[in-house]
């Protein structure tokens, strides 16, 4: 009896692994990524005036309705539709103006670990190529969500990290 009680006492998994466990598996679950519900925004351009990164794709976070009309405008002859800034922040991505304009569609958007992601693709039209635009074409996304709480906004295409921006401390 005494050699299978020492045998149990051999096998006894230590509190702080148990513990270390524990906290493991809940640390897991606060990296968890968690989709938020998107919605596109259609007839809408850029200005002319906007902040845009020079020969780069440009991210946008808008809370307020006065900046997010210092950067885009709704179209002549379309009705654009609204966002409630109330409820709803705007991202908007501005791709570099380029002659064959691409084919751009979101992926997926989450929150992990307070950064806020959007994933978009980015897939060259091939319907236009064979006759390109005489001007340059400003393609962008406008998309709103919720609002929520975040630290950072990352932007990724095709897979590959973009751009990340800080969001705005209030004071």
């Amino acid at each position: 009896m005494p050699s299978f009680a020492s045998s149990i006492n051999r096998f006894r998994v230590p509190r702080f692994l148990v513990f270390s466990a524990i906290f493991l598996s809940v640390s897991l679950f606060a990296l968890a990524q968690i989709p938020i519900k998107y919605r596109l925004l259609n007839g809408y351009f850029i200005n002319n005036d906007a902040p845009l990164n020079k020969g780069k794709t440009t991210l946008f976070v808008f809370d307020q309705a006065d900046a997010f009309g210092e950067v885009f405008q709704s179209a002549t002859g379309r009705k654009a539709d609204p966002v409630n800034f109330e409820k709803e922040v705007a991202v908007g991505i501005a791709i570099p103006p380029t002659r064959t304009p691409p084919r751009l569609s979101i992926s997926r958007v989450f929150v992990q670990d307070s950064t806020l992601t959007i994933r978009y693709i980015r897939q060259a039209d091939t319907t236009l190529a064979k006759q390109p635009l005489t001007f340059a074409a400003q393609p962008i996304l406008v998309v709103a969500i919720p609002k929520q709480t975040v630290l950072r906004t990352r932007l990724i295409e095709n897979g590959r990290l973009v751009q990340t921006i800080k969001a705005k401390q209030e004071e």
